[in-house]
C-alpha cells in the first residue's frame, strides 16, 4: 500500500511539474507580448479610421472638427497624448491624457496626405502606455497562482482521502495475512464508511466466515474418519488373524497328510515286527536274540515317529519373535517335512544357493510362505497325471542389496487368464476339498507387510516360477 500511495504521489507531481509549472510559464511570458500587440492593433485601428477623415478636415481648413476627431484618440485610455504638425514640424493640434498613472510610453507617428492630390499635408503623433496590459498581466498572473494552489489543495485533499482507502486495504491484507485455518478469526471491522471499502470487509468477512464453517465441517468429518479408519483397520486386522488361522488350519491338514506319509512305512515296519514276533511265539522259535532285534527294529521307528511328530511340532510354534537368520536351513526344513509325499509323488528337487546372507523377519512364517508354493507345485505336478514325476528347483541370489528366491516347477506354468488372480483370497483352481484359496494369499501378506519384500508369477518353458524379492538390510 506504501508503495501504491508513492506511486500516486510521484504521478501527481509529475504531472504537476511537466504540464502545470510549463504551461504557466509559457503563458506568463506570451501574454504580455499577446497584450501589447492587442493593445497596439488597436491603437492601429482607430489611426488608420480617423486618417482620412483628418486629411478632408485639414484639406477644408475645419480646425474645429479636427479638434474634435483628434480628441476621439482618448477614448482608449491607455493614450497620453496626441500631436499633430504641419510640414514645419509646428503643432496643428496637441492634447495630453489626465490618467497620471500611466507610464513607459511608446510613440508612433503616421504621415497624413491629401485625399486628392496624395501630397503630405501633416504628421500625426500618438504616444500611448503599456500599463493597462500590464496591469491585466498581473492579474493573469494571480490566476494563475490560484488555480496552481487550487490544483494542489485538490491533489492534497484527493491524496489524503485515497490513502485513508489504502490504508483500510492494507489493514485488511493484514489481517487476512495473519488468518490461520486452525482457529476462529474475530470479523474485521472498520469506521470507513465508503460503499466499495465496506462491500470489500463484507465480502471478506462473508468468505473467512464460510472457511470457518468449512473447517468446522472438515474437523467433524476428519474426526469422523479416523473413527472410521479405526474400525476398518480393526475390521482388516481380525479378517487377517481369521485368514491367517485359515491358512494355519489348512497347513494343518496338509501337514497331518504329510505325518501320515512320514508314518506309513515306520507302522508297517513294527506291524511286521510284531507278526514275526507272534509267529515265532506260536512255533516256539521265539529267543531272546529274536526279541531283541525285533524290539531295536519297533524302538528305531518309534523314534522316527517321534521326530517327525517334533518336527511338525515346531513348525506350528506360535513364537513371532523377529530374527536374522539365513533363508536356506527353513527350505531345507520344508522339504524334509514334504520329502515322504514328494518322493511318493515321485517328485525331485534341488536348492541352489548363491546367496549366502540373512534375512530378517519371523522364521516361521517364512516356513509358511516356502510350504505354500511347494505344495502348490506338488499339487500342479501330481495333476499332470505324469508317471515320470516332475522336479521342483529353488535358487537363491543376490542382487543390490536384495534376496531373489526363484521357485520354478515342471507342472506346465500357470493359466495368462488367471496369472493375475493367484494371489487374490479365496481364489483357488482346485476342487473345494483339495484347496481354500488362502495360502498364495496370505504368503503375498506375509512377504509384502511382514518382510517388506514382493512376491510375483510367471512362466518359463517347463512351468510356473515363483519369485520373492526380500531386503537384505534389517535393523
Amino acid at each position: 500500500m506504501h508503495s501504491l500511495i508513492g506511486k500516486f504521489a510521484i504521478f501527481f507531481w509529475f504531472l504537476y511539474i511537466a504540464v502545470i509549472v510549463p504551461m504557466f510559464i509559457f503563458i506568463q511570458m506570451n501574454s504580455s507580448a499577446v497584450l501589447n500587440d492587442e493593445e497596439r492593433s488597436k491603437i492601429n485601428l482607430v489611426t488608420n479610421t480617423l486618417k482620412p477623415i483628418l486629411s478632408i478636415y485639414l484639406s477644408f481648413d475645419q480646425p474645429d472638427m479636427l479638434s474634435e476627431t483628434m480628441r476621439t484618440f482618448f477614448h482608449n485610455p491607455s493614450i497620453s497624448r496626441v500631436v499633430l504638425t504641419d510640414l514645419n514640424e509646428k503643432p496643428i493640434f496637441e492634447q495630453y491624457s489626465a490618467h497620471p498613472q500611466l507610464k513607459d510610453f511608446i510613440t508612433i507617428s503616421e504621415p497624413l496626405k491629401d485625399p486628392i492630390t496624395g501630397e503630405l499635408q501633416a504628421t500625426l503623433y500618438i504616444s500611448y502606455s503599456n500599463t493597462h496590459a500590464e496591469e491585466l498581466q498581473n492579474k493573469l498572473f494571480d490566476r494563475l497562482v490560484f488555480l496552481s494552489l487550487f490544483a494542489l489543495a485538490l491533489f492534497s485533499f484527493t491524496y489524503l482521502y485515497f490513502r485513508k482507502q489504502f490504508f483500510v486495504l492494507r489493514h485488511i491484507s493484514d489481517w487476512m495475512g495473519a488468518y490461520t485455518v486452525d482457529k476462529t478469526t474475530k470479523p474485521f471491522e472498520c469506521d470507513n464508511n465508503n460503499t466499495e471499502i465496506q462491500t470489500i470487509i463484507s465480502s471478506t468477512n462473508k468468505m473467512l466466515g464460510t472457511i470457518d464453517n468449512y473447517r468446522d465441517q472438515m474437523e467433524e468429518i476428519n474426526a469422523k474418519l479416523e473413527q472410521r479408519i479405526e474400525a476398518e483397520v480393526e475390521q482388516r486386522r481380525q479378517k487377517e488373524q481369521l485368514l491367517i488361522h485359515q491358512s494355519r488350519l489348512a497347513a494343518m491338514g496338509e501337514m497331518i497328510e504329510s505325518i501320515a506319509h512320514q508314518w506309513r512305512q515306520p507302522l508297517n515296519i513294527i506291524g511286521l515286527a510284531m507278526s514275526n514276533i507272534e509267529m515265532k511265539r506260536q512255533l516256539g522259535l521265539l529267543n531272546d536274540t529274536e526279541i531283541e532285534n525285533n524290539s531295536d527294529i519297533i524302538n528305531t521307528n518309534l523314534t522316527f515317529m517321534s521326530n517327525t511328530i517334533d518336527d511338525f511340532r515346531n513348525f506350528f510354534n506360535l513364537n513371532k519373535e523377529r530374527i536374522a537368520f539365513k533363508p536356506t536351513q527353513p527350505i531345507n526344513d520344508i522339504f524334509h517335512l514334504l520329502s515322504e509325499q514328494l518322493s511318493y509323488a515321485k517328485i525331485t528337487y534341488a536348492i541352489h544357493n548363491e546367496c549366502n546372507e540373512d534375512i530378517y523377519g519371523v522364521v516361521n512364517e517364512f516356513k509358511q510362505v516356502i510350504l505354500n508354493i511347494v505344495n502348490n507345485a506338488k499339487d500342479v505336478i501330481v495333476a499332470k497325471n505324469d508317471q515320470s514325476g516332475g522336479k521342483i528347483d529353488v535358487l537363491l541370489r543376490c542382487e543390490a542389496k536384495r534376496l531373489i528366491i526363484d521357485i520354478s516347477d515342471t507342472g506346465g506354468g500357470v493359466p495368462p487368464n488367471i496369472a493375475k488372480r493367484v494371489f487374490e483370497p479365496y481364489f483357488t483352481t482346485k476342487f473345494q476339498k483339495q484347496g481354500t484359496g488362502i495360502g498364495l494369499y496370505m504368503s503375498k501378506v506375509i512377504i509384502e507387510q511382514h518382510f517388506e519384500g514382493s512376491i510375483s508369477v510367471s512362466n518359463n518353458t517347463q512351468g510356473a516360477v515363483f519369485t520373492i524379492n526380500l531386503p537384505l538390510d534389517h535393523p
